[in-house]
């Protein structure tokens, strides 16, 4: 049985009546960001300082040690994201349940974990709460890369994964899967969730599903989407919110013709409209590797500098911080 609950619209509104609009993309009060990632080599949660708000230079944190070991599921975490809350009083650190190690790729999509690990923190440093909860039912074969973005309409967390499913006679998910799909709920504590329901199902498996919202009122968003037959990422557009109408952009199909996953996008913290966008080129040595933009609309997206860009970092996630987020960060890690 599901772990999770349905939630009322009357819950998610007296949840977050505090809650404020998000701020915008550029802002002169954040002074560097927080890059929080995964390696290969372990699966824990690491984490990297930028060198003030240059977003292309980092520093290792906690001598390129794990911040978090999970100690929950399979004790491996994978594609971990942060989410705030609109006015940044509380943090959520979310990922999936997966240690590959001890499986192989085809039985961690038939029988992997239907669950995400979530901590959960007022300051970016002290996590507590650490947690396993279930969010598809028995005939899901795995759920991967959860991510977190706030929804104006639902006054809650939009959290979007992407699973397989059996037919529900199939119990041990020996037969054929549906395609990789992307599968939604919602929640304000990432504790309870609404019952898991189908956010995009294509003709093409799809997993790795990020947004980046345009403004602070929940109506324009961009987002990006692995295809997992070519494993390319490419870019849509909704002006209408995160259940809108999405249409692609981009003067070519796929943004960048290289294997890639994991995109990671944010805003600049000072230059208006430019966004860097960091794709895990997972067949390089490289791992991810930025680009950037000054036109999110058109996916007119360049190369960027990796001369102080670590290597082999995986599928993570990038928040601007302010002047005392950052020193806190750099006090307790740095």
């Amino acid at each position: 049985m599901l772990s999770s609950i349905l939630l009322t619209t009357s819950f998610f509104l007296a949840s977050a009546a505090s809650v404020l609009p998000a701020l915008p993309r550029a802002d002169s009060s954040y002074v560097g960001y927080l890059f929080v990632h995964f390696y290969d080599r372990e699966p824990s949660i690491f984490a990297h300082l930028s060198n003030g708000n240059d977003p292309l230079a980092w520093n290792a944190l906690n001598g390129d040690n794990a911040i978090l070991v999970p100690t929950v599921g399979t004790g491996a975490i994978r594609d971990p994201h942060l989410a705030s809350l609109p006015d940044d009083s509380k943090h959520f650190i979310l990922g999936t349940d997966l240690d590959i190690d001890s499986t192989n790729w085809d039985a961690a999509t038939r029988t992997g974990s239907r669950s995400i690990i979530v901590w959960e923190s007022t300051d970016l440093v002290n996590w507590t709460g650490e947690r396993l909860v279930e969010v598809m039912p028995e005939t899901a074969g795995m759920v991967w890369a959860p991510e977190a973005v706030w929804d104006h309409d639902a006054n809650a967390f939009l959290v979007v994964w992407s699973s397989r499913t059996y037919a529900e006679s199939d119990t041990q998910h020996t037969g054929t899967a549906s395609l990789d799909q992307l599968w939604y709920a919602h929640t304000t504590d990432f504790s309870t969730f609404t019952d898991a329901q189908i956010y995009l199902s294509l003709d093409i498996p799809i997993i790795d599903l990020t947004f980046l919202p345009y403004d602070t009122v929940g109506n324009s968003y961009a987002r990006f989407i692995k295809n997992e037959n070519n494993l390319e990422v490419w870019e849509e557009r909704s002006d209408n919110g995160l259940f809108g109408t999405w249409t692609r952009v981009g003067s070519t199909e796929y943004i960048d013709d290289v294997v890639s996953e994991g995109p990671l996008v944010f805003w600049d913290n000072q230059v208006e409209d430019r966004a860097y966008l960091f794709l895990d080129q997972y067949t390089t040595a490289q791992g991810y590797v930025p680009f950037v933009s000054d036109d999110v609309d058109t996916a007119a997206w360049t190369s960027a500098s990796t001369s102080n860009f670590p290597k082999l970092v995986k599928h993570g996630v990038v928040k601007p911080l302010t002047q005392a987020q950052y020193d806190t960060i750099q006090t307790t890690w740095g």
